[in-house]
């Protein structure tokens, strides 16, 4: 929705108001506000809260304590105090979640989000799945040459098989 006053930016703000007649009778007028008009309007326009502390607060309360007995234990005291300046996540909050609260996150917990990635999905490393639905493709095709005994065909997609494989294995995949 566009601002009523300006006719440029995006409306953020909405303004009700009602006015009762002397009848009585209830006059409601509607309008759309950016910040911008809405603060020359003399209308409060609440600041927005940072999202990565709204995230940090919101995953603390819904996380659980420690004496529930579900908490991940973590060893080294040290690690303990490591929490990120920017948004306030834990390593606690970390392992418990396997989520990060904001960018520099990366940077903060960069020794655990490759244990983290581990974890979760079997490796760290990004694995291209382009080139796995190719292989897989192949490997089809490659049986459905050998049903119909076609063991030519069947014998390219074993070289085309095995030479995808090789030039994964050379850049470390």
């Amino acid at each position: 929705m566009i601002c009523q006053s300006c006719q440029k930016l995006q409306a953020t703000l909405h303004q009700l108001d009602v006015v009762y007649d002397d009848a009585g009778k209830a006059q409601v007028s509607e309008r759309d506000f950016c910040a911008v008009c809405a603060k020359k309007a003399g209308l409060p326009v609440p600041k927005a809260a940072a999202f990565p502390k709204i995230i940090s607060m919101l995953s603390k309360a819904f996380l659980p304590h420690e004496a529930s007995g579900t908490a991940t234990p973590i060893t080294p005291d040290s690690q303990e105090d490591l929490t990120c300046p920017d948004c306030g996540w834990t390593l606690r909050d970390l392992r418990q979640t396997s989520r990060l609260g904001c960018p520099n996150d990366y940077e903060v917990f960069a020794d655990y989000v490759g244990e983290m990635l581990e974890r979760l999905h079997g490796h760290s490393q990004h694995v291209d799945e382009r080139e796995d639905s190719l292989l897989d493709q192949l490997s089809a095709e490659m049986d459905q040459a050998i049903l119909a005994e076609d063991y030519e065909a069947a014998a390219r997609f074993r070289d085309q098989i095995q030479n995808l494989d090789a030039d994964s294995e050379t850049t470390g995949e």
